[in-house]
């Protein structure tokens, strides 16, 4: 069977197998950076175009940092929780500062190494999109270079799930670890996206609505989504990114700890 669908399959299996226990691992702290944003700004595109004053900018740059703590908290939580059946009790996962720290560590490189990747891949789009002139192409080249964002992303991304563990582990040798399944991953990875993609179109269709508001001195007409459409985003949203976490641990699991696919 293709190593890429026996991924897909264990990533799916090990997200809605163990669904009650990843919300109980990383709703909460999914949730809760949400609020804070929705209090400071009343949640809405137009209120935000009217600008800010000291205070709410202060509390955004505040509630940015907890954003990311309370993200690598739960992504840790979620890492270890698979690979190590560490649960722990209530709402949110065990507070391990050390792991935390050395997970977001390895995040900020993994996200340095993709910007220079795209960076490097923006000039080759640009400059053959100058030549042909053709939208369809640039299009065509702009998705490729989002997937090969992913695809860099997750070749190199095999240190988080180590980090949360607490095992050392390279960019370099996540890289090389990966080199036999290089191509095999692309298949979950178009898969994901593909099916987030259209599952968010499909709430913009159903429960999505224009409005004229005034953005940066212009009136401005803007695609919003009411409340359900808002939660059932938001909860789309965080399936994803539990799919994506998923992938790597699963890729960490197999490649390095040698567990089966089934």
């Amino acid at each position: 069977m293709d190593y890429g669908y026996q991924l897909l399959r264990h990533v799916v299996q090990q997200v809605f197998g163990n669904l009650r226990q990843a919300a109980r691992l990383t709703l909460t702290l999914f949730i809760l950076p949400i609020a804070g944003f929705l209090a400071l700004t009343g949640g809405t595109a137009a209120g935000m175009g009217h600008g800010f004053g000291g205070g709410t900018l202060i509390g955004l740059l505040l509630l940015l940092v907890g954003t990311v703590i309370a993200y690598a908290w739960a992504a840790v939580g979620w890492h270890r929780y698979v690979l190590l059946e560490e649960m722990g009790n209530g709402l949110i996962p065990p507070w391990r500062g050390d792991r935390i720290l050395s997970y977001l560590g390895r995040a900020i490189a993994v996200g340095v190494v993709v910007i220079l990747a795209v960076m490097g891949g923006s000039l080759v789009v640009g400059l053959i999109a100058a030549v042909t002139q053709s939208f369809a192409v640039a299009l065509v080249l702009g998705i490729g270079l989002v997937f090969l964002a992913t695809w860099v992303a997750t070749r190199i991304g095999l240190v988080l799930p180590a980090a949360a563990l607490g095992a050392p582990m390279s960019l370099r040798e996540s890289w090389a670890v990966t080199r036999p399944v290089a191509s095999q991953i692309l298949l979950p990875l178009i898969v994901i996206a593909l099916v987030a993609g259209i599952a968010q179109q499909f709430v913009l269709l159903l429960f999505g609505q224009t409005v004229t508001a005034h953005m940066f001195g212009m009136m401005q007409d803007q695609t919003i989504l009411s409340l359900p459409g808002q939660i059932l985003n938001a909860a789309l949203t965080w399936l994803q990114l539990l799919v994506n976490l998923a992938l790597m641990t699963t890729l960490y699991g197999n490649l390095v700890e040698g567990r089966q696919l089934n």
